[in-house]
């Protein structure tokens, strides 16, 4: 995914946030029928799974001092490891995310992204924080429908 329009200057492209953050949202809500469509609590698992790599990369580039390749370096292990934990939660015997396949296939895609550089690491998660905000947003709009609107009328006690 292309998510800058000057990497160099760390300018994000128009409509990464907004149209692109929504339409991946919808693709994602709309994966799988009734009780088996993605959960908010699993996609907010996955998410904090990569703010936690936030946390860790903070933490090496503390240990690394002046050193922020190696810090980046190290960060990278982390990153593939947790596109192992993707493919796990997708195993065909019974993972969480097996019903899911778009929804791994997009994770796995930011996570491929987000090895480029820190800077793309940093934008992969400001897009998925985007996502799960339109995410959240959708599962609103279709429990709102489910709520009857209005007064209900009451009936005789």
């Amino acid at each position: 995914m292309e998510f800058f329009e000057n990497s160099e200057k760390g300018i994000y492209r128009r409509g990464l946030f907004d149209e692109e953050a929504k339409s991946w949202a919808q693709e994602i809500r709309s994966e799988g029928q009734g009780q088996n469509k993605l959960k908010s609590s699993q996609f907010r698992n996955y998410f904090h799974e990569f703010r936690r790599l936030e946390d860790v990369f903070e933490r090496y580039k503390r240990e690394a001092g002046s050193d922020t390749e190696q810090a980046w370096r190290r960060l990278l292990s982390q990153i593939e490891l947790l596109r192992a934990k993707l493919a796990y939660g997708g195993r065909s015997n019974g993972g969480p995310l097996q019903s899911f396949p778009l929804f791994r296939q997009k994770m796995d895609e930011l996570l491929s992204d987000a090895k480029k550089s820190e800077k793309h690491f940093a934008a992969v998660m400001l897009f998925l924080e985007a996502v799960l905000a339109y995410f959240y947003g959708l599962e609103g709009e279709r429990n709102h429908e489910a709520t009857p609107r209005g007064p209900q009328p009451q009936g005789r006690r």
